[in-house]
C-alpha cells in the first residue's frame, strides 16, 4: 500500500519498524517487554538518516549544520532532466516569504527547527495518507535532544517534485544548554506510520453492551490467568501469544525483500 522512490540509488531503503531498539541490562520490567508498546514501537517503517548531521547552536540561539551535504539525483527522466539537486537539511530563513511566509515574531519561536530530507518520494493508495512521527524508543527520551515534528501528509494525491521531508525540533536556548546536536549516518530518522482516511467517531457504549464486554474479560482471565494470589491472576505472556500484531515490510526493486526484525 506504500510505494517509495529513492532520490539516488545509493541513499538507504526505509526499513521495517523494530520491537526494540536498545540493548538493556538483564532483568525484567522494561518498557519494551509490554506487548503493546512493543507493537507500537514496531508499527511502520523507519526513514534512514544517510548522512552524519552535526548542528551548532551560536551565541544568539540560531542553529545551523557544521557540513550540509548535497544530492544530486540519478535519475533521468529520458530527456536529460532530474529532479533538482536536494540538500539534506536546511532552516527557516527570516523574513521569508516562499513557500509561505514567516513573519519575524514567528520566525523567533520557530528558528530551532530544521526541515531534514527523507530522500523519498512516497505515494500511497487511494484513501491512505502517511504519517511521519518520532521513533518511540521507551525509556530513550532523556538521552536524545531532539526530535520529530507529527505530521500527517497526504500521499494518495499529492505527489510532490522533491522528496519528502521531515522537520526536527532542536534545543531551544531558552530552555537548554545544549549547543551541538549530532544525528549520525544509518540512524533510524523518522517514523512511517500508514493512516486510513475515514470519518472515526467515538461512540459510548450503553449498560447492556458494557457488561457483555467486560462478562467476555472475566471469562478470558479465569481461562487464561494462573496463580491467584488474592484477586489477581498472572497473565503474563497470554496476551503476547494471542496478539495479532500488524507487520511491516520493504521490497526493494534491486534485491530481497526486508521483513520484519
Amino acid at each position: 500500500m506504500l510505494e517509495y522512490f529513492r532520490f539516488h540509488a545509493d541513499l538507504p531503503h526505509p526499513q521495517p519498524a523494530r520491537p526494540v531498539y536498545q540493548r538493556r541490562a538483564p532483568g525484567s520490567g522494561w518498557p519494551e517487554h509490554c506487548p503493546p508498546i512493543r507493537a507500537a514501537s514496531a508499527f511502520g517503517w523507519d526513514v534512514i538518516n544517510p548522512f552524519d548531521m552535526r548542528f551548532v547552536r551560536d551565541d544568539e540561539g540560531n542553529w545551523d549544520i557544521a557540513e550540509a551535504v548535497s544530492v544530486e539525483s540519478d535519475v533521468d527522466f529520458g530527456d536529460g532532466t532530474s529532479p533538482h539537486p536536494q540538500v539534506n537539511a536546511w532552516f527557516w530563513d527570516k523574513g521569508q516569504t516562499r513557500p509561505h511566509v514567516i513573519t519575524d515574531n514567528t520566525y523567533a519561536a520557530i528558528r530551532h527547527q530544521c526541515k531534514v530530507s527523507t530522500y523519498l518520494f512516497l505515494h500511497t493508495d487511494p484513501g491512505w495518507m502517511l504519517g511521519m512521527r518520532d521513533i518511540p524508543m521507551p525509556g530513550a527520551g532523556d538521552e536524545k535532544p531532539w526530535r520529530i515534528m507529527d505530521a500527517v501528509v497526504e500521499t494518495d494525491w499529492y505527489f510532490p517534485a522533491h522528496p519528502w521531508h521531515c522537520v526536527i525540533e532542536l534545543p531551544r536556548i531558552e530552555t537548554s544548554p545544549i549547543g551541538e546536536v549530532t544525528i549520525e549516518a544509518g540512524q533510524p530518522l523518522c517514523r512511517l506510520v500508514p493512516l486510513q482516511r475515514a470519518d472515526f467517531v467515538a461512540t459510548e457504549m450503553d449498560n447492556d453492551t458494557f457488561g457483555e464486554l467486560y462478562d467476555e474479560g472475566q471469562a478470558w482471565l479465569a481461562k487464561f490467568g494462573k496463580e491467584p494470589n488474592g484477586d489477581d491472576l498472572d497473565i503474563t505472556g497470554q496476551y503476547a501469544r494471542q496478539q495479532e500484531p500488524a507487520t511491516f515490510e520493504v521490497h526493494p526493486s534491486d534485491g530481497d525483500p526486508i521483513g520484519p526484525q
